[in-house]
């Protein structure tokens, strides 16, 4: 198999999980705000957990699976970049609905766009190791 068809099969499987942990974080967030009347920013602090082990354990059964030489998705690498996207996310996410009249759902999509592009370089060139 060729570089560029690994590369376009590993941004197809990253962006299919991605998006998948992304609904799953999403989904939290507004079943924990509209049903259980959370503040959107601790609902987005307990839905970024949930989402964690969609992201990881699909990143690693497929994303990352197949590397070459000997690297391999490491939890602790993943989970250090996961935190980092996290905080970015949470703060990035509290200047949007500090500073600005979007809602919370929209301020919260745009946040998780921003943030996965630093998640799967800091996964493709860290984390996998």
């Amino acid at each position: 198999m060729t570089l560029q068809v690994k590369a376009a099969q590993r941004i197809i499987f990253f962006t299919g999980i991605g998006v998948s942990s992304t609904l799953v974080h999403l989904s939290v967030v507004a079943l924990l705000v509209s049903l259980g009347h959370f503040h959107p920013l601790t609902a987005n602090i307990i839905a970024f957990f949930t989402a964690f082990n969609v992201s990881f354990f699909g990143h690693r059964r497929f994303t990352f699976a197949k590397l070459e030489g000997d690297k391999q998705l490491q939890l602790p690498h993943f989970l250090l970049v996961a935190m980092t996207s996290g905080i970015l996310n949470e703060y990035l996410y509290y200047l949007f609905l500090r500073y600005t009249q979007l809602n919370y759902m929209v301020a919260l999509c745009l946040v998780v766009s921003l943030v996965a592009v630093f998640t799967f370089t800091a996964s493709r060139f860290w984390a996998c190791r």
